[in-house]
């Protein structure tokens, strides 16, 4: 009765590992990755505050992303030409991308120590993650605008004022 007992059991315990191995599945998977070119941008137009005097007080110039002039204070604008700064972004077609301003940015004399500020930047289409769109050629056009800072001629004397800037332009 010993051996009919454990004969029962390990049949049993056969057949049971062997729907244990029965019910099991290998599936081959593939794995995939995609290299894009690279996200790269090109200055296509400075971006030009124009000709103006600052006068007794100074004020505030405004160039818009659309290349808008507006002034505020007692700067007096002069008929030379203002424009928006725009790049020229390539990369990987109907890709989304980030776009990062700078905060504030100094213009020197460059024939003395004099500085004007420039902030409040602004860009088409804004600034922020995902708000780049790279068209089906892989390519967009990013335009930006800001606001200089003028003092009176004492303060931002006669001269050009130049500076630099750094915008990031980077893929989601």
């Amino acid at each position: 009765m010993k051996n009919l007992t454990f004969l029962v059991l390990a049949l049993f315990f056969g057949i049971i590992t062997q729907k244990a191995k029965a019910q099991q599945s290998v599936v081959t998977a593939q794995a995939v990755a995609e290299v894009i070119e690279a996200l790269t941008a090109t200055e296509t137009s400075q971006l030009n505050f124009g000709k103006f005097t600052p006068e007794v007080q100074g004020g505030q110039i405004t160039v818009s992303p659309e290349g808008t002039r507006s002034k505020s204070g007692s700067i007096i604008l002069s008929g030379a030409i203002a424009n928006s700064g725009i790049f020229h972004v390539t990369g990987a077609p109907r890709a989304t991308f980030t776009i990062q301003l700078p905060s504030s940015v100094a213009l020197k004399n460059q024939n003395s120590e004099k500085t004007m500020m420039v902030n409040n930047w602004i860009s088409t289409p804004q600034q922020g993650s995902g708000t780049g769109l790279l068209a089906n050629n892989g390519e967009q056009y990013i335009y930006i605008g800001a606001t200089l800072q003028v003092g009176d001629i004492v303060a931002n004397p006669v001269g050009i004022y130049t500076g630099t800037y750094n915008l990031t332009f980077a893929y989601n």
